[in-house]
C-alpha cells in the first residue's frame, strides 16, 4: 500500500495578481490537496507547484507565465481532448486531480470567463470508462477503529463503495489481523483514515502496493454528519438501523460517502442500499493464503498464471467482476454453494445451450457501470445509446433461457429475466443510431422525439442551405468565379473576395477585414441569416442539453432495476464460464458435505496441469477426515511434488465453496470455515522482518484464528532457523493443531523425526511423495504414498540443479559423517541436550583415515619382513 504522493502547496498571493490568476487561486484554495486543471480555451492549464508536479510525473514540458517577471508563475499544459490520459497517468500515481471547467462560452462573456470545478477524480473514486480497469471493482473504502480498545480486541469498522457501479457495504472486524486480512482480500483502490489516526494505519503501507492512504479530516467520520450524508443516499430508515446496529459502522460508512460527494460538487449521489456483512459469511482467506495460492494475481503482480486467470471465461465486465468476488470470497453456506453448482451443471451438460448463452452475453455491455454513472449524472448519450443497445438483446437472452430443455432450469437459472422492454422502446425512440460522446455535441435526438427541437433543427438546415446556394448566386451576380462564404469562430460566417477581384464588388458589400491576398465582405442577407444560423443552433444545443437532462432523470428513476438485470446477467455468465473451463480441462462437479471429511480422488493442481501441459500431470488421492486421519504428515525429497499436492488441495478446496467444478475424478469437500497457507520463504524487508519471523508470523496466526472446520496447508514449518530449533517448532506446532485445534492439517517437512508423530498421535498419519534412485540418479514420481521416508535426495536435487562435482562429491562424504550419529526423535527419546556437529569446511581437504596414519607412520628402514606381513594383514583387515 502506498501513500499519496506528496501534496501540491497553495501558492502565495499577490497584490499584482492577474484576475484570471485571483480566480484560480481562490479555486485552488478549495481543492489544496488535488492538483487543479483549469480550462482555458483548449486546453487545461497548471501553476504553481501544481505545474512542477504534473510536469515531473507527465513528462510535460514546464514553462512559465509572465517571463519576464521577478517571481514568473510556474505552468504547463495539456489538450483537453487528450485530458483522459494525462488524468489516468496522474491517478495511477495516487494524485487527486480535480478538473475545472469554463461554465460560460467566452465569445459571448466579456471580462473573465466563469469557472468552477465540476469533478474531483481520486484513486477510489473514478467513472470514466477509459481510467477503470472492467475486470475489477474499484473501490474506496475506509476504516475507523473503536478507540477504547486495543491491541487484538480491538474494534474496526471498515465500509467500502464503487462508486463505478454504486456497491456499498461494510463489515466489523475484531482485531488488526483480520482487518490487514480484510483489507488485503477486498482490495481497495483508495483507503480513508482519519488525520488524527494517520500514523496508526501508516503499517497498513505495506499491504497492497496499488492502494492508497488518504488521511481526512476527522470532521467527515462524525457521527452527525454521517446521519445526514447516508440519509441522502440509503434513506431515513436504513441509516436509522444501521447506527442502532453499529455506530461505528455507520460513522464509517458516513465518511465514504462524505469524501465521494466532494468529488461531485455539482451533482447529488444517486440512492444505493447499503450492505452489512460479516467475514464468517464467506471461508475466511487470509492475506498470506491468497498470495501464497496466486488467487487473483501470481507472486510478481501478473494476472497470468492465477486461478482467477484460468477460471475467467467470462464475456461481460460485469461477470468478471464477480467472478473475482467469487475467488476471493468463497461461500460458507451448503445451500447456496449447491445452487451455484446446479446452474454450473446446466450449462457443462449442455454444450449448445452454453454457446448459444454466451454469445447473447457477449451482445451485453458494462450496464452495471453505466447505471452508475447515470446516477451520478456523469453519463454520455454514447453511455444510454450502448445502454440501449444492450437492453435490446434482452429479450432474446429471455426467449433462450426460458426455453431451456433441462429440468428444473426454471428454478436454477433464477426464472424469467426482466426484458426492459419499455426502457429500450423508449430509448429506441429518443436516440439516433450513433450518439455522440459529449452532451455538449448536438445531433442526440431523433426526428420527431421533439417538435421543438425539429423546428430548431429545421431552421438551422435551411439557413445553412440558404448560405450554402449563396455563395453560386453571388457568383454568378458579380461575375466573380473565386468568390467564397466562409466561416470561423471569431467573424462568423463572410464572403471572401481576393484581391484581383476588388474592383468587382457590389455596393452593397461591407467590408470587414482585409487580408494579405484579399478582403472579407459581408451583406445585410448574409448577417440576417447568420443570425439566424446561430440563434436557432444555440436554441437547439440549449434544448438538446435539457432533454438529455430530462432523460437522464427518468433513466435514474430505473437504476436498481438496470442493476438487477446486470447482477442477473453477471451471475450466468460466471456459471456458463465456470462450466466451459470444466469442460475444457475435465473437471468433476464436487459434493459439499458437514461431516469435516476432504475426500479428493485423484486430485490435480489446475494451474501446473494447463501451464505444464507437455508433461503428463500425476494425480493424487487425499483424505482428510476431523474424525480419522487429520494430521498429514507429508516426507519426501526436495522437487518431489509436495507443495503442488498441498496447494491443489487447498484450490480444489476454494473452487468447491465458491461453486465451480473442480480438477478432480471425485471431489467430496467439508464446509471450511477458514483456509490457511504457510507456504514458501521469502523475506519481507519493507517490514523489517527475516524470512524466520515472516513464517512464525504466519504461523502465529495460523494457531490463533484456526478452528475445527478449518484446513491448514503447513509446507517446512521451521526451516528458517537452526535444525534443533527448528525440528522443536514444528514438532510442537503438528501437537498444537492435532490435540487443541484439531483442524485438517496437511503438513509437509524434511524434519523426517516428524513420522514419529503418526505412532503416537492417533489421528495422525505419515504420507511421503515416492521417488526411485537408479545408481546416484533419481526419479520423482509425483505420487503421494502412505508411510513416511527419511531420504531426502538433496545431494542428487543439487546435483540436477548444477553444483560443481567437487562440491557434491564432498557433500557425499560430509552426509556419510553426518549419519553415522543416528537422529532422534521427540517421543520417550525426546533428547535433553543435542551435539551439534562442528563446522566443516567444503573445501578442506578430507582429514586422514585410520589406515593412512598407520601407513604415514612406518619407518620402512627397521621394518622386518615378518613384521611387514603381520602389518599388512592388519591393514586389509581394517578395510575389509
Amino acid at each position: 500500500m502506498a501513500m499519496r504522493p506528496q501534496k501540491p502547496q497553495r501558492p502565495a498571493k499577490s497584490a499584482n495578481d492577474t484576475p484570471m490568476m485571483r480566480q484560480y487561486m481562490s479555486i485552488k484554495d478549495q481543492y489544496p490537496e488535488a492538483v487543479v486543471m483549469y480550462r482555458m480555451g483548449d486546453f487545461y492549464e497548471m501553476f504553481f507547484e501544481d505545474a512542477i508536479v504534473a510536469a515531473e510525473a507527465l513528462d510535460l514540458t514546464l514553462t512559465s507565465r509572465n517571463k519576464n517577471a521577478p517571481d514568473p508563475i510556474p505552468m504547463c499544459g495539456i489538450p483537453h481532448h487528450a485530458s483522459v490520459g494525462y488524468v489516468s497517468r496522474l491517478i495511477e500515481q495516487g494524485f487527486k486531480v480535480a478538473i475545472c471547467e469554463q461554465m460560460e462560452d467566452p465569445s459571448k462573456v466579456k471580462g473573465l470567463v466563469k469557472r468552477e470545478v465540476v469533478r474531483v477524480i481520486t484513486p477510489g473514486v473514478i467513472l470514466d470508462e477509459e481510467n477503470l480497469d472492467s475486470k475489477t471493482n474499484n473501490y474506496l473504502a475506509a476504516v475507523l477503529p473503536l478507540t477504547d480498545d486495543d491491541g487484538d480486541n480491538r474494534l474496526y469498522a471498515l465500509s467500502c463503495m464503487d462508486a463505478s457501479t454504486n456497491e456499498f457495504k461494510g463489515t466489523e472486524v475484531l482485531g488488526s489481523g483480520a482487518l490487514t486480512g480484510e483489507i488485503f482480500r477486498l482490495e481497495p483502490r483508495e483507503l480513508l483514515v482519519a488525520e488524527s489516526l494517520e500514523a496508526e494505519f501508516a503499517k497498513l503501507k505495506t499491504v497492497l502496493p496499488s492502494c492508497f492512504i488518504s488521511a481526512i479530516e476527522d470532521s467527515h467520520f462524525d457521527a452527525v454528519k454521517a446521519v445526514e450524508n447516508l440519509t441522502e443516499v440509503i434513506g431515513e430508515t436504513d441509516t436509522a438501523e444501521l447506527f442502532a446496529e453499529s455506530a461505528l459502522l455507520g460513522r464509517a460508512a458516513g465518511a465514504v460517502i462524505s469524501y465521494i460527494r466532494a468529488t461531485r460538487p455539482k451533482d447529488g449521489l444517486p440512492r444505493t442500499k447499503f450492505t452489512r456483512y460479516s467475514i464468517t459469511d464467506h471461508m475466511v482467506i487470509d492475506e498470506a493464503t491468497k498470495s501464497h495460492l496466486e488467487l487473483v494475481q501470481t507472486g510478481d503482480g501478473q494476472k497470468k498464471g492465477s486461478l482467477l486467470w484460468l477460471l475467467d471465461e467470462t464475456q461481460t465486465p460485469m461477470g468478471a467482476r464477480m467472478l473475482r468476488q467469487w475467488i476471493n470470497y468463497p461461500l460458507f453456506d451448503t445451500v447456496a454453494i449447491r445452487r451455484r453448482l446446479a446452474r454450473v451443471e446446466l450449462f457443462f451438460d449442455d454444450a449448445t445451450f452454453r454457446g448459444d448463452t454466451a454469445t447473447f452475453l457477449d451482445s451485453i455491455a458494462d450496464i452495471e457501470r453505466i447505471a452508475a454513472r447515470i446516477g451520478m449524472n456523469a453519463a454520455s448519450p454514447r453511455d444510454i445509446g450502448v445502454l440501449r443497445n444492450s437492453l435490446l438483446a434482452l429479450p432474446d437472452l429471455d426467449d433462450l433461457l426460458t426455453s431451456c430443455p433441462a429440468p428444473d432450469s426454471a428454478d436454477v437459472l433464477g426464472g424469467a429475466l426482466d426484458r426492459a422492454e419499455d426502457l429500450s422502446a423508449a430509448l429506441v425512440a429518443a436516440l439516433v443510431d450513433e450518439p455522440p460522446v459529449s452532451r455538449s455535441d448536438a445531433g442526440i435526438f431523433k426526428p420527431g422525439y421533439n417538435t421543438a427541437l425539429d423546428d430548431l433543427v429545421e431552421t438551422v438546415s435551411s439557413a445553412k442551405d440558404f448560405i450554402a446556394s449563396l455563395e453560386a448566386r453571388e457568383r454568378q451576380r458579380t461575375g466573380i468565379g473565386s468568390l467564397k462564404v466562409s466561416y470561423n469562430k471569431v467573424f462568423g460566417y463572410f464572403i471572401l473576395i481576393t484581391k484581383s477581384n476588388l474592383k468587382n464588388v457590389p455596393q452593397d458589400y461591407i467590408r470587414k477585414q482585409t487580408l494579405v491576398n484579399g478582403e472579407r465582405f459581408i451583406t445585410p442577407e448574409l448577417e440576417e441569416w447568420e443570425a439566424k444560423v446561430l440563434t436557432a443552433d444555440d436554441k437547439r444545443k440549449s434544448l438538446e442539453k435539457e432533454l438529455f437532462e430530462e432523460l437522464i432523470a427518468n433513466l435514474q428513476q430505473h437504476i436498481p432495476r438496470i442493476l438487477a438485470i446486470s447482477a442477473r446477467i453477471a451471475a450466468l455468465d460466471c456459471a456458463a464460464a465456470l462450466a466451459t473451463v470444466a469442460r475444457k480441462y475435465n473437471y468433476a462437479m464436487p459434493r459439499i458435505n458437514d461431516k469435516g471429511i476432504i475426500d479428493i480422488q485423484d486430485g490435480r493442481h489446475p494451474l501446473v496441469e494447463t501451464m505444464f501441459s507437455t508433461v503428463p500431470f500425476v494425480p493424487n488421492d487425499v483424505r482428510l477426515d476431523v474424525d480419522g486421519e487429520r494430521l498429514m504428515v507429508i516426507t519426501g525429497p526436495n522437487m518431489a511434488g509436495k507443495s503442488t499436492v498441498m496447494r491443489q488441495v487447498a484450490l480444489i478446496t476454494i473452487m468447491a465453496q465458491m461453486g465451480s467444478y473442480v480438477p478432480a475424478e471425485a471431489a467430496d469437500i467439508s464446509l471450511t470455515d477458514r483456509l490457511f497457507t504457510r507456504v514458501g520463504a521469502s523475506d519481507n524487508i519493507a517490514k523489517g522482518a527475516s524470512t524466520f519471523m515472516v513464517e512464525m508470523n504466519e504461523t502465529s496466526t495460523i494457531l490463533r484464528s484456526a478452528t475445527r472446520d478449518s484446513l491448514v496447508i503447513l509446507d517446512e514449518v521451521g526451516r528458517g532457523t537452526s535444525t534443533f530449533d527448528g525440528l522443536s517448532i514444528a514438532w510442537s506446532v503438528g501437537e498444537y493443531l492435532h490435540d487443541a485445534v484439531k483442524c485438517k492439517t496437511m503438513f509437509a517437512t524434511h524434519y523426517h523425526e516428524l513420522v514419529e508423530l503418526a505412532n503416537i498421535k492417533p489421528h495422525a498419519a505419515n504420507y511421503h511423495v515416492a521417488a526411485r534412485e537408479y545408481g546416484e540418479e533419481v526419479v520423482f514420481l509425483r505420487k503421494l504414498v502412505a508411510g513416511g521416508t527419511s531420504h531426502s535426495f538433496g545431494i542428487q536435487v543439487a546435483k540436477m540443479a548444477g553444483l560443481p562435482e567437487l562440491v557434491v562429491q564432498r557433500a557425499r562424504d560430509i552426509l556419510t559423517s553426518l549419519e553415522q550419529e543416528e537422529p532422534k526423535t521427540p517421543t520417550g527419546k525426546v533428547p535433553q541436550k543435542a551435539k551439534q556437529a562442528p563446522q566443516l569446511d567444503l573445501f578442506a581437504r578430507p582429514k586422514p583415515s585410520e589406515v593412512e596414519r598407520i601407513i604415514k607412520e612406518i619407518d620402512i628402514n627397521r621394518i622386518t619382513p615378518l613384521d611387514a606381513l603381520s602389518l599388512l594383514t592388519r591393514l586389509k583387515d581394517m578395510i575389509s
